[in-house]
């Protein structure tokens, strides 16, 4: 099961950002994530393959702005971008804007030899929109995707059985689970079904799965 550390927190100076990486890679994530503007400094830091959110966490920039963002993302180093869903076209049920968007990025993607992710919501979306969404995912053949920003407090059993939803009438796509670890007991429910890997945004939880599922 893929393992991913996420650090996503606003609050944190380049400092505590880069002290956080440092205490995370002693676990060997599969991938850290941190935001474009702290690509450049933690790829000194560390050969693990880097992802950047793109327009996270709500995804409210235009296209022009989504763009640029991920291309200074890639500029310092991403190798993965995981693109939020775009409110927008979403939420008004535009699906040929939502349609754009993937092209766009997968375009981005082919060009620059990256792997693109998209971020949905399963706490704001209804799970018949999710179904839909996913399925547009599939058709441009982007087959990994996040259910949640885990940027607010995400529930790991409710992401679990979200997740369990898509799947389920969406067989083909592989989750990320983002629910927030803090157990044992949550670890071994996340070992035991059948995602594609978690993300974890802390160094405790990224101990807590290690100490269970060795590298």
């Amino acid at each position: 099961m893929l393992l991913e550390f996420a650090q996503h927190d606003f609050t944190l100076n380049e400092l505590e950002t880069k002290q956080s990486i440092i205490d995370a890679i002693k676990y060997k994530p599969d991938h850290i994530s941190v935001f474009p503007h702290h690509l450049k400094n933690i790829s000194q830091l560390t050969s693990i393959p880097l992802c950047s959110p793109i327009d996270f966490p709500i995804g409210l920039s235009d296209n022009k702005t989504r763009h640029l963002m991920a291309k200074f993302a890639i500029k310092n180093g991403a190798r993965i971008l995981d693109v939020t869903y775009p409110s927008y076209p979403i939420t008004n049920r535009k699906y040929d804007k939502f349609r754009e968007d993937i092209k766009n990025f997968n375009n981005l993607g082919i060009e620059n030899n990256v792997d693109i992710r998209y971020i949905l919501e399963y706490r704001k979306y209804s799970y018949e929109l999710l179904y839909k969404l996913t399925q547009i995912l599939l058709d441009f053949g982007i087959c990994t995707i996040f259910l949640s920003t885990g940027y607010f407090l995400d529930n790991i059993t409710d992401n679990i059985l979200a997740a369990g939803l898509i799947m389920k009438k969406n067989p083909n796509i592989n989750i990320i689970l983002t629910g927030n670890i803090w157990t044992n007991s949550h670890v071994k429910n996340i070992t035991n079904t059948n995602m594609n890997g978690v993300r974890v945004n802390t160094v405790r939880g990224l101990q807590l799965f290690r100490e269970t599922v060795p590298k």
